[in-house]
């Protein structure tokens, strides 16, 4: 299995010897997934449903993480997905000094 994670989708390909690579089919019968999480009345959504919340609650949905995981709170790339993204709540981790 090969996982391709983008900044917007991903994608999941299935690799076996002798056969052409198989891009996977999601829930939606899609082979591309968007990477987007959304965290709403307690309720943490994947993909299309998180993108469906996001319309109606934009300051619940987290786009483009894979630019800011791991990175210290007070990186460049940190400053600017703040700037792109102001309605994302971005929080510090006190014990790590990064995103949260």
């Amino acid at each position: 299995m090969a996982v391709d994670f983008g900044s917007e989708f991903m994608k999941v390909a299935i690799v076996k010897p002798g056969v052409p690579m198989e891009i996977a089919l999601n829930k939606e019968s899609r082979r591309k997934t968007p990477t987007l999480v959304s965290l709403h009345d307690g309720e943490r959504l994947f993909s299309d449903p998180a993108m469906t919340t996001a319309v109606r609650y934009p300051k619940s949905a987290y786009r483009f993480l894979l630019h800011v995981i791991g990175q210290p709170f007070d990186s460049a790339a940190v400053r600017q997905y703040i700037e792109r993204f102001p309605n994302s709540k971005v929080e510090v981790d006190d014990v790590r000094g990064t995103v949260r």
